[in-house]
């Protein structure tokens, strides 16, 4: 599962690290949450382009923002073939670059410990996104999408049982491509997945709890001799 996550790129950086001008009210933050704006890197007819769409993936047949049927992740798994994803998986792939995504453990008789994951060289992730755009009942417009999620890594199974698709950057293009076989796609990244860039992960303050927290301080690492970073090869 992928619930949280952070992206702190300036709008003048977007260009320099993702190729493509960020989106007007784009802005950093660091604790992103369900059912708001997240950026999404999309093919159009220009070539790559950044857009701010909804954060909770309404299915083909959803005509209200809030149906409570609607999904922050799709499993790769079965994505390519539920009705839910399918036509995304086919025609809406897109790209969610995030600095790393947060994942809480649960604790016996306690409340569960957050935890931060983000690539070892601090470089952005590339997480497999779907997108669509729907009608609503009231006549408008939206466009909203959901994180891919797989079985976690080893070491990172620990914390949660599923973690966010990294793309590879050498696959980006193809994972964009709107003529992409799907299946094949699908196949090539339970393949990759093992060979995701290596990544860290550390416990981080429970302010992150509170979805109307931000801010920096919520992706440093808390005491450092209760949880010190450990690499996912």
């Amino acid at each position: 599962m992928c619930g949280r996550f952070a992206l702190s790129l300036a709008a003048a950086e977007i260009s320099d690290v993702l190729g493509v001008a960020a989106p007007e009210g784009y802005r950093p933050r660091w604790n992103i949450t369900p059912d708001s704006p997240i950026l999404i890197v999309r093919h159009s007819a220009e070539g790559r382009v950044a857009v701010l769409v909804r954060w909770g993936f309404l299915g083909p047949w959803m005509t209200e923002a809030a149906d409570p049927g609607r999904q922050i992740n799709a499993r790769l798994e079965t994505a390519v073939t539920k009705p839910m994803f399918k036509a995304a998986f086919l025609k809406g792939r897109c790209i969610v670059p995030a600095d790393g995504f947060y994942e809480w453990q649960k604790q016996p008789g306690g409340p569960s410990r957050p935890f931060f994951i983000r690539s070892v060289d601090g470089s952005p992730l590339l997480l497999a996104g779907l997108w669509r755009r729907n009608r609503l009942a009231d006549g408008s417009l939206i466009e909203t999408a959901a994180i891919v999620t797989r079985p976690a890594d080893p070491a990172l199974a620990s914390i949660h049982s599923r973690m966010p698709v990294i793309v590879p950057l050498e696959l980006a293009d193809a994972w964009l491509a709107p003529d992409a076989d799907p299946a094949a796609l699908a196949s090539e990244l339970v393949g990759r997945a093992m060979s995701s860039p290596s990544l860290l992960f550390y416990e981080v303050s429970r302010g992150v709890n509170d979805p109307r927290s931000g801010g920096p301080d919520l992706i440093a690492p808390v005491d450092a001799t209760r949880s010190g970073p450990a690499l996912l090869l």
